[in-house]
């Protein structure tokens, strides 16, 4: 495989690479990381060819990802995770349209003076009856970085669904749904969502959406508990509480799915979206990778999928990360971008310059003079 890559190389054919490297968390996002790559490839070998696309696992940087690879951008009002107007991008081709819920309640919307515990996901739902409204066949929600646990009842109540009290009233949304609702009534259902979720979180218990994500929310000990005896309940009603990824986003994974909504890898449809299988099969070297590549790196996240395609075309992948904590067993290069001398960072400009300098380095060692 590689050999016959490096006869190419020593022939003067132009080799093409295809790149698709996930973003560096808290870094650089995954165009500049493409971009660094590209920049470095091209250094070391001008005559290449290079396609790349920006990439995402079904979280942050979903909408990005599809505008660049033939969706539309479409805006629509709705509320936040705290009521407060919003308008919000959405992407759509055809008669597909996908939500990145972290635009309407992420972490990044939260503000000091919001109560972590009441805020909610009724302008997901808002959203998504909207887009159904016009000639959209097929919602896909890319859950991921919410700051809402209200076991999707907003998200429900938007949709059709009848939160009550005991009593049959219905709640008053005066804290969080959750801790309101007594009973509940699921409309009659025509929709065609998608949950693109990549955690295997249940609705509730210790690995619950409470339990697991109520801290980095900002829920106390005393708010979790409270939290995770409704979703019990509620998950039993929906007879939702056995089903993996259902804890998604607070529990909205949960709540669609309870509506006929499917469960899949987002990182699996941006990869499908993106055309990546059939692109990796046009290269002759694919380059992927992320901030920190260790064990749950190979358990199903975007860079061991991207590895999985190019081992079945037969194409060598170059994995390049900011730490390799575990080398991963499908790539056929797997480097970290910063020298053994060198302290690690998270400066963008220098992550950037890393990136180009390594992807360079490889390509002289693949193409020696």
């Amino acid at each position: 495989m590689d050999g016959q890559n490096k006869d190419k190389l020593g022939e003067g054919i132009k080799m093409h690479h295809f790149i698709c490297i996930d973003s560096f968390k808290g870094c650089i996002g995954s165009e500049d990381a493409a971009r660094a790559v590209e920049r470095g490839i091209r250094r070391a070998d001008p005559d290449a060819t290079i396609d790349w696309s920006p990439v995402a696992d079904g979280g942050e940087g979903t909408i990005d990802t599809l505008l660049a690879n033939g969706f539309e951008k479409n805006v629509d009002a709705t509320i936040d995770l705290a009521g407060r107007p919003i308008d919000v991008a959405y992407a759509q081709k055809d008669r597909i349209a996908v939500v990145e819920v972290a635009m309407i309640c992420g972490l990044h919307l939260k503000r000091p003076e919001d109560d972590a515990f009441s805020l909610h996901t009724r302008g997901v739902g808002r959203l998504v009856r909207q887009v159904l409204a016009t000639d959209v066949s097929d919602v896909f929600l890319a859950l991921g970085g919410t700051a809402t646990t209200d076991g999707g009842l907003g998200f429900l109540a938007e949709l059709g669904a009848d939160l009550m009290t005991e009593t049959g009233a219905p709640i008053a949304w005066q804290t969080n749904p959750l801790m309101e609702t007594k009973r509940l009534r699921l409309p009659k259902t025509g929709m065609s969502l998608h949950v693109l979720a990549d955690v295997t979180a249940s609705y509730a218990g210790e690995q619950g959406a409470a339990c697991v994500f109520g801290p980095q929310k900002g829920l106390t000990a005393s708010d979790i508990n409270l939290l995770d005896d409704r979703l019990t309940e509620i998950g039993r009603r929906l007879q939702i509480e056995h089903i993996k990824g259902a804890g998604a986003a607070g529990g909205l994974g949960g709540a669609a799915y309870a509506l006929g909504a499917s469960i899949e890898s987002g990182a699996s449809f941006i990869l499908r979206m993106i055309h990546a299988k059939e692109r990796i099969g046009r290269a002759d070297y694919v380059w992927t990778g992320e901030g920190r590549v260790d064990r749950q790196t190979a358990m199903g996240k975007l860079p061991a999928k991207v590895m999985a395609l190019a081992d079945q075309a037969d194409v060598p992948c170059i994995v390049l990360a900011g730490e390799v904590m575990e080398r991963m067993e499908q790539a056929w290069i797997c480097e970290a971008i910063h020298d053994s001398d060198e302290v690690k960072t998270l400066d963008p400009f220098v992550t950037k310059q890393r990136l180009a300098r390594r992807a360079e380095q490889i390509v002289r060692r693949l193409n020696p003079k």
